[in-house]
């Protein structure tokens, strides 16, 4: 969870957000209505967001875990390495073709080793994408529910800069943060925006 995972918003979804806002206070159309609108920071919210940070530093220590095997065996491989080239003249040639072709097998099993845990489909981007999936979901469930509570129409995130120029007071992350936090039984942190 290194970087912070948000969805995208493309070009033809922002274009049908602005048809919304126009057609709801379009002058003089029949049946328009105002609309309720707020808006999020996802960033301060995954950074004020205990479980995020208890997610992030899961996450942390698994990588430094890998990182910490992947020295190992790096350093096995300097190790066969140098004791080959250390005793290559002493070896026979049949010896020296048999080491050498050990630590060519070492070395396509740290590269496997590698892509298995660093490559895209490796297991450090599952774990990533495995924990930032159940804290946006906590996260869209509590904003949905504030939504849904307090009637808004339309909730945006600012941190995706859909959000040009807002008044505070649609700003909605504090109470999202207010209640995420509590459901995780920690002290919230409202008022802590930067």
């Amino acid at each position: 969870m290194n970087r912070i995972a948000r969805s995208s918003v493309t070009r033809a979804s922002v274009l049908a957000v602005c048809a919304v806002l126009a057609a709801a206070w379009a002058p003089g159309v029949a049946g328009a209505q105002i609309l309720k609108i707020g808006y999020v920071d996802s960033v301060r919210i995954f950074a004020g967001y205990s479980y995020a940070k208890d997610a992030q530093q899961r996450f942390s220590r698994e990588i430094d875990a890998w990182r910490a095997e992947s020295d190992d065996r790096r350093k096995a491989i300097d190790q066969q390495r140098a004791d080959l080239k250390e005793q290559s003249l002493a070896l026979s040639e049949e010896k020296r073709v048999e080491k050498e072709a050990q630590l060519q097998k070492t070395l396509a099993d740290y590269d496997q080793f590698v892509q298995a845990f660093w490559g895209p489909k490796g297991r450090a981007t599952e774990l990533n994408e495995q924990l930032t999936a159940d804290v946006i979901q906590r996260v869209r469930t509590v904003v949905e529910r504030v939504a849904r509570d307090d009637n808004y129409d339309l909730v945006l995130d600012a941190a995706d800069g859909n959000v040009i120029f807002a008044v505070k007071s649609l700003d909605l992350t504090d109470r999202v943060l207010d209640i995420l936090n509590r459901e995780a039984g920690t002290t919230p942190t409202s008022g802590t925006s930067p």
